[in-house]
C-alpha cells in the first residue's frame, strides 16, 4: 500500500551502516565513509555509532568464518588470484575486511548509519524504542497488476528517483578499483552511486566471472572446475535474494518517504503464470513484450520509465562479451570482464537497456501452476531450491508428472523466466539492471515463503542442508549456515535470512496453495525423454521435449522434424 503525505524535511534520515545479527540491513557501504581517513584507517563508524550501538572490529569474526575454507583452492583464487595473471586484490575475499574492518553495531531493533535514526527490518518506532511488528503492521506485497492506477504510478515515480539521484542525494558508496598486492598501501577505492546502481553492483559482484568461456577455462585450472558465485546454484540462493530484496524494499520506502511523501510502501511481485504480459507497455515496463520478440534479436526497451537516457545500464561489460560468445563464439576476457563497475562512466555512455532471446535455439516459456506445485511438494530445502531456481526438469505436462534431475536442467522456474525475458536478464552479472528482475524476483520469494509457512505449520522449517556435495560447504565461503552473505554489507548470515517474512516485517496478499500430491522421478530420465512443460509458450512447441502419446502435452511438435525436435531439447550454458 503506498499513501502521499506532505513532505516532512525533519523526517529525512540518512541511513546505512550497522553489522550484527540485529542490525539494519541496508545494501553495502554508506557514502558519508567514502573519505581519505575512513579507508585509510577501515573505520566506518559515523558520529561514533550514535547512541543505541559500538564502533567494533569485526576481523576475528569474519576471519574464523572463513577459517573452514582456508587451504582450499576456492580460497587461495580469491586471496592471490590465478598464477600468472596478475589480477587485482579481491575485494571479496574475507569481505569486507579488505576495505573496512570497524563498523557499528546495534542494540537489538536498532539501525541507521549512527544507531540512533532508523529501525531494523521487522521493528517499528514506538516512542524512544524500537519495537517488533505485529500482525497488523506488516507492509504487504501485492501483485503489480493489483495496485491502483495511482499506486502503479507512484512506484514508477519512486523508480525513477531512485534511478537518477542527484549526486547531492547520494547515500551510496561502491567499490570501483582494486588495488594490486604489490602497491605500497593497498587501498581500494570508492564511487557514490545512486540507490537503484549500488542494488545492480551488489548482483554483479556476487558472480562476476560467471557466464564467460574463458573464465571458465582459469577456474578449470586453478580451481579444479569450481566457479566463484555467492548468490546462486546453492542453498544459499533463496536465503541471498531474500536479503537482496530487503535491501532493495527499504531502500525504496526511504526515497518514496522522504522524496515523494509516499508512506508504506511496499514492493510488488509479478505473478509470470502463463502469458500474463499486461505490464509490458509503455506506460509501465515497457516494449514490446518479450514473447514477440524475435530469437537470437534483443531489442532496447521503450516506454516512459526509460526514455531520455533515464535508465543507463550499468556494469555492462559481461553483457557485451556474452553477445560476443553467442554470435561469433568468441572466448571472452576473464580479465575485463571481472573488473569493477565504473557507474559514473557507464552511465555516461547511456547504453538501453535489452530484452529478447540472446540465442536462436533456445525455448522460451513462462512457467504455469503445476510446475509451482512440483517445486513445493519436497521438504528437503536444497531439493526445492533446485526445483525453485531450475535446475531440475518438472513436466508438469505431462500425463504423469514427474522431474528428471541432470546435470544439463536449467530452463525452469526461475531460471526459465529469465530466459524468456532474455536481453540482459538472461546473463548473471547485469541481469538487476531489468527493474522487471526484482518483481521476478519476489514472485519467487513469495513461492518460497508458501514452502516457509507450510512447513512452519506442520513443525519446524527444515534444515538449512548444504548442497548435494557435501564438500561445498567446505569449498566454497558463504555457503554454510553461518556463513555470511557476499557481497552484503553490514554482515548477515544464511540462517539470519532462513526465517519467514513476518520476522522481516512483511507479508504477501497471497500465496501459492501447498500441492496435495507428491511427483516422483521420471521412470525414463534420458535427455531424449519427453518432459512437456507447463505454461505459456510464444513459438508453440514444447520446451523441452515432444511425445507423441501424450494427450495432454500443451505444446505439440508433430509438424517438426524429429532431428529439429532433439536439437530443440539441447541444453546450453547454465544461467542462474
Amino acid at each position: 500500500m503506498l499513501t502521499r503525505k506532505s513532505m516532512n524535511a525533519s523526517s529525512v534520515a540518512w541511513l546505512l551502516l550497522v553489522i550484527s545479527t540485529s542490525s539494519l540491513v541496508r545494501g553495502q557501504f554508506p557514502a558519508v565513509c567514502n573519505t581519505e581517513d575512513s579507508l585509510a584507517s577501515k573505520t566506518c563508524c559515523p558520529n561514533n555509532c550514535g547512541a543505541h550501538g559500538d564502533c567494533v572490529d569485526i576481523s576475528i569474526e569474519v576471519t574464523q568464518s572463513w577459517n573452514r575454507s582456508n587451504q582450499t583452492s576456492i580460497f587461495n583464487f580469491l586471496k592471490n588470484g590465478p598464477p600468472g595473471y596478475g589480477w587485482p586484490m579481491d575485494v571479496r575475499f574475507q569481505w569486507p575486511l579488505r576495505v573496512f574492518q570497524k563498523v557499528c553495531q546495534c542494540k537489538e531493533g536498532w539501525g541507521g548509519y549512527d544507531c540512533s535514526s532508523r529501525c531494523d527490518f521487522g521493528y517499528i518506532e514506538e516512542g524512544e524504542k524500537c519495537v517488533k511488528q505485529s500482525e497488523s503492521q506488516l507492509y504487504e506485497r501485492k501483485e503489480f497488476s493489483k495496485l491502483s492506477e495511482k499506486e502503479q504510478d507512484e512506484y514508477f515515480d519512486i523508480l525513477k528517483e531512485a534511478k537518477n539521484e542527484a549526486e547531492d542525494k547520494m547515500v551510496w558508496a561502491v567499490v570501483t578499483e582494486e588495488p594490486m598486492d604489490t602497491d605500497d598501501k593497498p587501498t581500494f577505492k570508492l564511487q557514490n552511486v545512486s540507490t537503484y546502481d549500488m542494488l545492480v553492483v551488489l548482483h554483479f559482484l556476487s558472480a562476476r566471472e560467471k557466464d564467460n568461456k574463458d573464465c571458465t577455462a582459469i577456474f578449470n585450472a586453478s580451481t579444479n572446475g569450481s566457479e566463484i558465485d555467492f548468490a546462486h546454484e546453492f542453498s544459499g540462493f533463496i536465503t541471498w535474494h531474500r536479503y537482496y530484496l530487503l535491501i532493495l524494499e527499504s531502500e525504496l520506502r526511504r526515497i518514496a518517504a522522504e522524496r515523494l511523501g509516499i508512506s508504506n510502501f511496499a514492493i510488488a511481485y509479478w505473478d509470470w503464470k502463463p502469458n500474463n504480459e499486461d505490464i509490458f507497455n509503455d506506460t509501465h515496463f515497457g516494449k514490446p513484450f518479450p514473447g514477440t520478440i524475435t530469437k537470437g534479436m534483443p531489442m532496447d526497451v521503450k516506454g516512459q520509465l526509460f526514455k531520455n537516457g533515464n535508465w543507463p545500464v550499468v556494469c555492462n561489460e559481461p553483457y557485451i562479451q556474452y553477445l560476443d560468445y553467442i554470435k561469433d563464439d568468441k572466448t571472452g576476457n576473464c580479465t575485463k570482464v571481472r573488473e569493477l563497475c565504473n557507474v559514473q562512466k557507464n552511465r555516461a555512455q547511456n547504453i538501453r537497456l535489452q530484452r529478447g532471446a540472446l540465442k536462436v535455439k533456445e525455448s522460451r516459456f513462462l512457467p504455469g501452476d503445476t510446475s509451482i506445485q512440483m517445486a513445493l511438494a519436497v521438504d528437503d530445502n536444497n531439493e526445492f531450491r533446485k526445483r525453485l531456481e531450475g535446475f531440475v526438469d518438472l513436466c508438469a505436462g505431462n500425463e504423469t508428472k514427474c522431474t528428471i534431475s541432470n546435470n544439463s536442467a536449467h530452463n525452469n522456474l526461475h531460471n526459465a523466466v529469465h530466459i524468456y525475458i532474455g536481453g540482459h536478464m538472461r546473463v548473471l552479472g547485469p541481469a538487476s539492471n531489468d527493474p522487471i528482475f526484482f518483481l521476478h524476483h519476489a514472485n519467487i520469494d513469495r513461492i518460497l515463503e508458501s514452502w516457509f509457512q507450510y512447513n512452519k505449520l506442520n513443525g519446524n522449517l527444515p534444515p538449512f542442508s548444504v548442497n548435494d556435495n557435501s564438500s561445498d560447504a567446505i569449498q566454497h565461503p558463504g555457503y554454510s549456515e553461518d556463513d555470511y552473505l557476499i557481497p552484503m554489507f553490514p554482515l548477515k548470515t544464511n540462517a539470519d535470512m532462513y526465517k519467514t517474512a513476518d520476522e522481516f516485517g512483511y507479508k504477501y496478499d497471497e500465496l501459492p496453495p501447498m500441492p496435495t500430491e507428491t511427483y516422483e522421478r521420471c521412470s525414463d530420465p534420458r535427455p531424449t525423454a519427453a518432459c512437456l512443460k507447463d505454461g505459456y509458450n510464444p513459438d508453440g512447441y514444447n520446451p523441452d521435449g515432444y511425445n507423441p502419446d501424450s494427450a495432454s502435452a500443451l505444446y505439440q511438435m508433430a509438424s517438426l522434424p524429429f532431428l529439429l525436435v532433439l536439437a530443440y531439447t539441447a541444453h546450453y550454458i547454465n544461467f542462474l
